[in-house]
């Protein structure tokens, strides 16, 4: 019968170990999944910046005005551009910028300047006939 009792006292003491090893760990996986989800941000937002870099240097080459064509795109984006024209080899070269701070933690956390190139070469004028 002691050790019945003894048991049933042991089991006891140990029952609310689960709820403190979770309250203890609890904010860690949080944190974790908020920085997860921050980090993804980041990487989506450039691959956005890679494919506007992209598609504005598609319409600079293919523009009379390179540096409007970029300038429209990236108004349109809400973007920083920069157009840099090689007239020897004809390569057209778009840097695009955009400063962003991290979300859920844009507070405590300096913003980043994400950045993203994108070289073509011209192509020549259409000739109809």
């Amino acid at each position: 019968m002691a050790s019945l009792i003894a048991h049933q006292t042991a089991r006891h003491n140990n029952r609310g170990q689960a709820t403190v090893e979770f309250a203890l760990m609890a904010p860690l996986v949080v944190l974790c999944a908020v920085l997860l989800l921050a980090t993804l941000s980041v990487c989506l937002d450039t691959l956005r910046l890679s494919d506007i870099a992209r598609s504005a240097a598609r319409s600079a080459i293919t523009s009379d005005n390179p540096v409007d064509a970029v300038s429209a795109i990236a108004d349109l984006s809400h973007v920083s551009a920069q157009t840099t024209t090689d007239e020897v080899t004809g390569i057209i070269t778009v840097d695009i910028t955009k400063k962003k701070r991290f979300p859920l933690l844009g507070k405590w956390l300096p913003s980043l300047s994400l950045h993203a190139t994108s070289s073509m070469m011209r192509e020549p004028p259409m000739v109809l006939g």
